[in-house]
């Protein structure tokens, strides 16, 4: 059966200029958009496609601080003006990284609201630049507006959701994904990265929210992942289903990627979401949405975000 499937993007997310030398440069997106466009023939019945909404500073605040918040536009300013791109924390900041970090937000936001509005059964927000590596006052790992931490705050605090399930996969443990969401007790964190990183966190404590760390050897592909994933999603009680499910897709656990050591190949991404997809469809009514994080090398990426798009929607592997 198809689902309808929101595509949720914004141009100005590809116009965070980190140069093309760098791992999520430019042509990341178009890559992703150009395989969306040669698959249309399948997706054009179960795929909305839906222009983001870009983000306030009031549903940056829901994570961020209002110092950092100002620390991101300045520096997209000072690039601006310099006409080069910049650093905060290590992370390059172009003029119009700004405008991309807005949108890349308000993609994961719309998504949200489109499953919520009853537009979509699920969702994929095409989003740049990453989020997972952004803690509340600090920029990392690629990342300025930690997304799918906005996302989930938002389902918290302004819709009403009693519990909100994040599921993160990706070569790396999502460290400041989970300590922006630390003190959030409606919130559990499942997280599929690659060993030795581990959670949790050993200043941990019993007053921290759940979360499920797996991690696997490198070299893992896809049946490992998927069944790492079925075995985590299993262990959330029946009395604990959430009321919506988040995706943070970093899709560097692919065998061509350089910033991993996993060996998922892009065709077993399909059977991976397939996992996701069917006990969120029995446990949280469906409401999904996946928000891209990593993924560098470009025409695998593609190729995997079709198979990930298709287990959404409901149809076989390409």
């Amino acid at each position: 059966m198809h689902h309808v499937t929101a595509f949720v993007s914004h141009e100005d997310c590809s116009r965070h200029d980190t140069g093309w030398s760098h791992p999520d440069h430019q042509g990341r997106l178009p890559a992703i958009v150009r395989a969306v466009q040669r698959d249309m023939v399948a997706l054009w019945e179960p795929l909305r496609q839906t222009e983001a909404v870009p983000a306030t500073e009031e549903d940056l605040r829901l994570v961020h601080t209002p110092a950092y918040i100002e620390r991101v536009r300045e520096t997209a300013r000072d690039g601006a003006r310099a006409e080069r791109t910049l650093e905060l924390d290590g992370v390059p900041v172009s003029g119009a990284s700004w405008d991309a970090a807005l949108a890349g937000a308000g993609a994961a936001l719309t998504a949200v609201e489109a499953v919520l509005g009853g537009e979509a059964r699920n969702g994929f927000a095409l989003a740049r630049p990453p989020g997972r590596g952004a803690g509340a006052d600090a920029a990392g790992e690629c990342s300025l507006f930690n997304n799918v931490a906005i996302a989930a705050r938002h389902l918290r605090a302004r819709r009403g959701a009693g519990r909100v399930l994040v599921v993160a996969w990706g070569a790396r443990q999502p460290a400041a994904l989970a300590r922006v969401l630390q003190e959030d007790h409606g919130i559990r964190l499942i997280s599929i990265h690659q060993h030795p990183q581990s959670f949790p966190d050993p200043e941990a404590t019993a007053d921290h929210p759940p979360i499920d760390s797996v991690a696997l050897a490198p070299g893992s592909g896809g049946d490992a992942f998927a069944a790492a994933l079925r075995e985590a999603l299993e262990g959330v009680p029946a009395d604990e289903s959430p009321d919506f499910v988040l995706l943070s897709a970093g899709f560097d656990v692919l065998a061509a990627d350089a910033h991993g050591s996993l060996a998922v190949e892009p065709d077993e991404v399909h059977a991976i979401t397939l996992v996701l997809r069917e006990w969120t469809d029995a446990r949280a009514a469906g409401r999904l949405v996946s928000v891209l994080e990593g993924g560098y090398a470009a025409p695998q990426t593609a190729r995997a975000v079709i198979q990930h798009l298709r287990a959404l929607a409901g149809l076989p592997a390409a």
